[in-house]
C-alpha cells in the first residue's frame, strides 16, 4: 500500500497556480479597468492573439500594444462576460461589448474569446466578433 501524500500543484515549486477561469476573469477585469500592467501579469511570455480586423500578435509588448490603441477608440468600453465554458486550459467566453468610439458613436455587439491557459497564464487568446456589423456601427453618425 502507497502511503505516499498525493502532491498538492504548487507543492514543489511555489504556490498553486491560479484557475483557468479566474486567469481569465483576471482578464477581464484588466481589460475593463484599462489597467495593462495588471494585463502583462495574465499573458504568458509567448502569447498569441488573433483578433478580427487585424494581423496576428505575438509577445507580450505587442498585445499590450494592440490593447492600448484598440481601446484608446474606445475610450467607454466594458467587456462583459456573459458566459464562460471552462475545460481544463481551455475557456470559451461569450461577451457583450457596450462603448462609445472616439468620434461619439455608440457601440454594441456580441462576441466570442477563445483562451488557452498555460501555467497560469494567457498563451493563445482568439476574438471572434462581426466585423461588418461594428463597420457599420462605426459609420453612423453619433447621437445629438
Amino acid at each position: 500500500m502507497n502511503t505516499s501524500p498525493t502532491p498538492t500543484p504548487g507543492a514543489t515549486g511555489g504556490p498553486p497556480e491560479p484557475s483557468s477561469r479566474a486567469v481569465v476573469e483576471r482578464y477581464f477585469a484588466a481589460v475593463n479597468a484599462g489597467d495593462f500592467d495588471a494585463l502583462r501579469q495574465v499573458l504568458h511570455p509567448e502569447i498569441e492573439l488573433t483578433a478580427c480586423m487585424s494581423r496576428p500578435r505575438q509577445g507580450i509588448e505587442s498585445v499590450v500594444a494592440f490593447f492600448d490603441a484598440v481601446f484608446g477608440r474606445y475610450p467607454e468600453h466594458s467587456d462583459i462576460p456573459t458566459r464562460l465554458i471552462c475545460d481544463g486550459e481551455v475557456v470559451v467566453a461569450e461577451i457583450h461589448f457596450e462603448g462609445r468610439s472616439d468620434t461619439g458613436a455608440e457601440i454594441v455587439f456580441e462576441a466570442v474569446d477563445v483562451f488557452d491557459v498555460v501555467d497560469g497564464r494567457i498563451r493563445r487568446l482568439s476574438q471572434w466578433f462581426d466585423s461588418a456589423d461594428l463597420r457599420r456601427q462605426l459609420r453612423s453618425p453619433a447621437p445629438a
